[in-house]
């Protein structure tokens, strides 16, 4: 078609060349060009808007499955965490919900295992599991069937989604955020309610569900205070407030990673003020430190004035003055904040005092549980562990970090919310005692394991560099040769 063209007009026709986009960099286009907007042929505008996408719709069938499996695992997450399965010791029905979703996916080909995961995933499994029989034979104390469920429920951080599959992190956010709205509403009612005088807390949950498939020794509904019969909010499916809590400041963090939908930020925090515990707080300032240290200065003075606002009006709430109380908590003897996030540690160290070779092998996987039972017995304390100083106490300081290289590899380095990921790690390793309980552990992967190579969280820093790169590209680049096209006029055929 272009010789005949070319004979009949003397004229050669040139069609613009397209150059594939680089991530956050689109490819050359003019008018003409099939898909070339308006918006297109605007670089300058281009460069200064920031590079997060939502993603594209469902296009194909490979993309749906995807959806699907992220959409059940957060069901698993949300609606099934206080559900377990009984196998003598209570199983979460997350870890089987999340192994066949991951087999269903690698079946079709869309999951695959990351090296560098796997390596450090042997290597920190292996130090851990030497440890542990150290323990076992050495000390006599330690239970391996402690080891082995930790080796299964870490397993799934090896794992990513296919790289055609990506682009559809932006949206699994969304899915969990219109899953955290949902309880976050419910939250909201289930205080208002109770203030209001219509409505007395009831488990519905536990009328539904049979006992022997529930989670038992989580404090699943208590008062805001003491004598009050003004439950903390729950919304039904959560295993604690305090974990409800958490999981609202993990929606909060992810729609201030995204930069889009902030009015969602309202009804978090409206609901999390509706927990009436800490954690959630702990876990929401951990991330604003990490935002605020990888937007800049004037990104934290923003946030800085908001939270300060909100934090005036949450103190004027009923609510306002029982948070307030609990500020200082850590300080006091015995209560529930020193015995979270004090006496653990001071237990910890006084082990270390009395047998330093502990600090080299540990207890034995399983012993901080029973060492919190017998301080229990003989105290009437709940003292509770936290993941990581649990993971310390058990396995010693080398196996530890080795843990630790594994979760850096496994779901900070190349994560693609960065501070949503290490808000995740904070949770489980200092709000949580929750490295082995996979019903809360796992939130790990739909928010930032399975994507992992997919940045959509870019720091003031890296928006610079590309809105450098690009300028550089539009200075540089030739001008490309266009000619309208037109039916050609004279000549024969």
């Amino acid at each position: 078609m272009s010789d005949a063209l070319q004979r009949s007009t003397g004229v050669t026709p040139a069609f613009p060349t397209v150059r594939p986009a680089r991530p956050g960099l689109p490819g050359r286009v003019g008018p003409g060009v099939p898909g070339a907007t308006a918006d297109a042929l605007d670089p300058d505008a281009r460069l200064v808007r920031r590079r997060r996408s939502d993603g594209p719709r469902t296009t194909s069938t490979a993309d749906a499955r995807v959806m699907v499996g992220m959409t059940i695992v957060i069901v698993a997450l949300t609606v099934l965490q206080r559900v377990a399965l009984p196998l003598g010791s209570p199983v979460p029905v997350t870890i089987p919900i999340v192994a066949a979703v991951l087999g269903y996916l690698a079946y079709h080909g869309l999951v695959r295992d990351d090296g560098a995961a796997v390596r450090t995933y042997v290597l920190a499994m292996t130090a851990l599991a030497v440890f542990a029989l150290v323990d076992v034979v050495w000390r006599g104390t330690g239970a391996l069937t402690s080891l082995m469920l930790l080796v299964v429920t870490w397993a799934a951080l090896c794992f990513r989604v296919d790289e055609r599959r990506l682009h559809l992190f932006p949206r699994v956010q969304q899915r969990f955020e219109a899953f955290m709205l949902v309880f976050a509403v419910i939250g909201i009612l289930q205080m208002l309610t109770q203030f209001a005088g219509v409505w007395g807390y009831v488990d519905y949950v536990r009328q539904v569900v049979p006992g022997n498939l529930l989670f038992q020794g989580y404090n699943t509904s208590y008062p805001i205070e003491y004598g009050s019969p003004v439950i903390k909010a729950n919304a039904f499916v959560f295993v604690e407030p305090s974990v409800f809590s958490q999981f609202l400041a993990l929606a909060l963090l992810s729609v201030l990673s995204r930069g889009r939908q902030y009015w969602r930020v309202l009804v978090f925090g409206a609901a999390l003020v509706c927990t009436v515990t800490g954690t959630g707080f702990m876990v929401l300032g951990f991330g604003l430190v990490v935002l605020a240290l990888r937007r800049g200065g004037l990104w934290a003075l923003r946030a800085g004035i908001v939270l300060g606002v909100a934090a005036v009006v949450a103190l004027l709430t009923p609510i306002g003055p029982i948070l307030l109380s609990r500020t200082g908590e850590a300080g006091q003897t015995n209560s529930s904040g020193s015995l979270r996030f004090v006496q653990p540690y001071e237990y910890l160290l006084q082990r270390w005092s009395s047998d330093p070779w502990s600090i080299v092998t540990g207890l034995g996987p399983g012993m901080a549980d029973r060492i919190s039972d017998q301080i229990f017995a003989a105290t009437g304390l709940p003292i509770s562990f936290a993941g990581g100083v649990k993971l310390i106490l058990e396995y010693g300081v080398p196996a530890s970090v080795l843990a630790g290289v594994f979760l850096y590899v496994a779901v900070v380095r190349r994560s693609p919310a960065p501070t949503v990921a290490l808000a995740a790690i904070f949770l489980n390793a200092v709000t949580s005692s929750s490295f082995l309980a996979a019903n809360i552990f796992y939130v790990l992967l739909p928010m930032a394991v399975l994507f992992v190579g997919r940045r959509t969280e870019l720091s003031t820093r890296e928006e610079r560099q590309l809105e450098r790169e690009h300028e550089t590209e539009l200075r540089t680049a030739r001008p490309t040769p266009w000619i309208p096209s037109s039916p050609p006029t004279g000549g024969t055929r």
